[in-house]
């Protein structure tokens, strides 16, 4: 058994790339594909995933909706 350790920064990459190969599909989407395709278990990836993916996610589910929107502050212009 071949078992490679990726560090966050390499799985972000691989996630990316397989990303741009499937297009239009999202980041949760791909991680879940990711998973099912090198056979690893979906908690297993979770520890993989960056700051940055976890915003694109959460950015992406507020989105289509599977989540409540942040409260944004109104943003005042000056006359």
């Amino acid at each position: 058994m071949n078992l490679k350790i990726l560090t966050q920064k390499e799985f972000e990459g691989e996630i990316k790339s397989l990303q741009k190969q499937l297009q239009p599909i999202t980041m949760l989407d791909t991680i879940l594909e990711y998973c099912e395709r090198k056979k690893i278990e979906v908690e297993t990836a979770a520890a993989l995933i960056t700051p940055k993916m976890k915003a694109t996610i959460e950015s992406e589910a507020m989105k289509a909706r599977l989540i409540p929107q942040k409260a944004r502050l109104p943003l005042e212009e000056d006359d």
